[in-house]
């Protein structure tokens, strides 16, 4: 081989020796890092391990207890009338802002609308036409009889004998009432909140002369008007009663009327006699009147005709011009303006609302499983985040009959009312609810957390010195001990493993130990031989040298740190029963008595049980802590 290429391949080789020596220098890097960071992340679990984790023993107690169903929500008002329009109108005065506290009756906003202005001007001046024009045809009429429309009882008789029945009419507004369903009517307001009345309620009807009994027909204005039928109207008109509940309580008190009276008029001529008197029952035509100089031309009675619809246009549009006055329906603050100046109002449009007194609702969910023990009138304790130590006490009002489905899991809502004066509490607060599902005064009870569950059985540890062990989740590594003393006589403070321990070349089997001469040609199986036996002999002594130097590491790794069996406890496994549950504590039914010592372990970071069970083989293995 010529001189230059044995120089080319000495460099190829020795190039290559350097790309090696550069990849084996880079490994020992990264495998001492590696090292390194094995080591501080041991010591930093188990100082943590250390740290986060107690143990605990209580005593079984007796006692007070309840069970409660947590939820959720955001507060609102109980009663929150709106305010809406019953008008077509400009608004253009509003007199109130968000937050000013109102009275009832006080004027909140003015509309205008000038075409109501107008008609009733107009049908004004038609009314006093008509008048004039009555008056004017009515001059030397002859003798008239009025008669009744329809059948009924006269309630009130105006008109008298020589009276001029025009001048009556429009003293009184008619002649006589005649009552024409057989009933009377009372009308009741309350004054600052809703009337203690239900629709189809039976109240009694007291005044002088009247002990009745009445229904409640018509509830308006967010229940705080009422109206009560009396199927008698044999009864004083305009007497003064007082209404009272079937337990005696008083709702209020108002006036007897008529519930369906017709209105007997006239005009012009002068009553020469009256054919009735108050109580009469009379029949359709029969004569209630007789008037002389009285119009008997039919001009004159489309005249009447004509003045009693143009009266009942003109009280209407009265009425619309006083529905332009937006009135507050009760005392409270002003929750909400829908509406601003200027703004073109229709009947039915939302201007805004009333917030009444200070009871709140709170609607939250309820999972399927919790719900069937929630009943209306249970007890509740709320909670609100913003307000730190405030504290209510409410009920249970409704249940949702229909739940709600996300995820495969069913909620109910259940609306909780509870009364928030003086505390500060708004609407649309965020809040806990918390029902009290169950309650008894003297159980047997144990934290939760000392509850285990095996084969979905419970169970707890007594403290009675049996062999149960209820040891630390770490200290199930405690067998590494036995080989700390061993390990840390190889490892150097604060470094690596000792060289001495590491298998090197001097360590390998020297010149020595090999055979003095090759055996002959002829003893061919004893060469095979003693080659094998030589062959063994290395393996096991590297194998020998290689745990030297596994021991070693690992004793450098786990150097300083001490884990024992000291934190193991022992008791006796006590299988349970248990009542009601809550966060905190488990009524015990059977198993163990009031003063017995049960032991747990708990982590602080993640607040739930950790159990480990030492010599007790597999058959523990599916314990662990029980909650609802």
């Amino acid at each position: 081989m010529s001189e230059s290429k044995k120089t080319r391949r000495r460099g190829r080789m020795l190039r290559a020796v350097r790309r090696w020596m550069k990849r084996l220098i880079l490994l020992a890097i990264l495998l001492a890092a590696g090292l390194f960071g094995l080591k501080a992340y041991i010591r930093s679990s188990v100082v943590e391990s250390e740290a986060s984790e107690s143990y605990s023993q209580a005593q079984v107690r007796r006692g007070p207890m309840n069970e409660t169903v947590y939820g959720t929500g955001t507060t609102s008002a109980r009663n929150q009338p709106n305010l809406l329009a019953e008008a077509d109108g400009t608004l253009t005065d509003l007199r109130v802002s968000i937050g000013d506290a109102v009275k009832e009756g006080e004027i909140l906003a003015v509309l205008t609308n000038e075409e109501i202005d107008d008609t009733i001007t107009d049908l004004e001046f038609a009314l006093w036409d008509l008048d004039d024009t009555i008056v004017d045809t009515a001059a030397g009429s002859k003798v008239r009889e009025i008669e009744a429309t329809a059948r009924g009882r006269v309630m009130a008789v105006y008109g008298q004998k020589g009276d001029d029945a025009l001048a009556v009419f429009r003293r009184e507004g008619a002649l006589a009432i005649i009552s024409t369903d057989g009933r009377m009517k009372v009308e009741l307001q309350g004054k600052n909140s809703r009337l203690d009345l239900t629709l189809g309620e039976s109240v009694k009807i007291f005044g002088i002369g009247v002990d009745e009994v009445g229904t409640v027909v018509d509830l308006t204005h967010q229940g705080t008007r009422a109206v009560i039928t009396i199927l008698n109207d044999d009864l004083p008109m305009g007497a003064h009663v007082t209404v009272k509940k079937e337990n005696g309580d008083t709702v209020g008190e108002s006036t007897l009327e008529v519930n369906k009276p017709m209105a007997i008029s006239s005009y012009g001529g002068t009553i020469s006699d009256v054919m009735v008197k108050v109580g009469d029952t009379i029949q359709r035509r029969e004569t209630l009147f007789k008037l002389e100089d009285a119009p008997l031309t039919l001009k004159i009675e489309d005249l009447r005709l004509q003045r009693e619809a143009a009266a009942k246009e003109l009280e209407d549009a009265k009425a619309q011009r006083e529905n332009l006055i937006i009135i507050a329906p009760c005392d409270g603050t002003v929750a909400s303006l829908e509406v601003k100046e200027g703004d073109e109002i229709t009947s039915g449009t939302l201007m805004g609302s009333i917030l009444q007194g200070e009871e709140m609702n709170l609607t939250i969910a309820v999972d399927e499983l919790d719900v069937v023990e929630v009943e209306p009138g249970q007890p509740v304790t709320i909670t609100i985040d913003a307000l730190s130590g405030v504290e209510m006490q409410g009920e249970v009002y409704k249940i949702a009959p229909v739940g709600t489905n996300s995820g495969g899991v069913t909620t109910y809502d259940v609306e909780l009312t509870f009364d928030a004066e003086g505390t500060g509490v708004r609407s649309g607060m965020n809040a806990t609810g918390e029902i009290e599902i169950a309650a008894q005064e003297d159980v047997l009870y144990v934290p939760v957390e000392a509850l285990m569950t095996v084969n979905n059985e419970k169970y707890v540890m007594v403290a009675d010195g049996g062999s149960t062990v209820l040891a630390s989740a770490f200290a199930g590594q405690s067998s590494r001990s036995t080989q700390r003393g061993t390990r840390q006589s190889g490892t150097r403070e604060g470094g690596m493993p000792e060289m001495n321990s590491m298998p090197g070349r001097a360590q390998m089997a020297d010149a020595n130990s090999m055979p003095e001469s090759l055996p002959a040609r002829g003893g061919a199986q004893q060469m095979e031989e003693d080659a094998s036996g030589q062959s063994e002999g290395i393996v096991g002594r590297i194998k020998e040298k290689a745990m030297q130097v596994y021991a070693g590491v690992r004793a450098w790794l786990y150097e300083g740190v001490e884990i024992t069996d000291a934190k193991q406890i022992t008791g006796s496994l006590v299988k349970v029963t248990i009542g009601m549950q809550n966060d905190d504590y488990a009524q015990i039914t059977s198993g163990v008595s009031e003063g017995d010592v049960v032991l747990y372990t708990a982590t602080e970071e993640s607040g739930s049980s950790m159990f480990g069970f030492g010599g007790m083989g597999g058959m523990m293995g599916g314990m662990g802590a029980g909650r609802r």
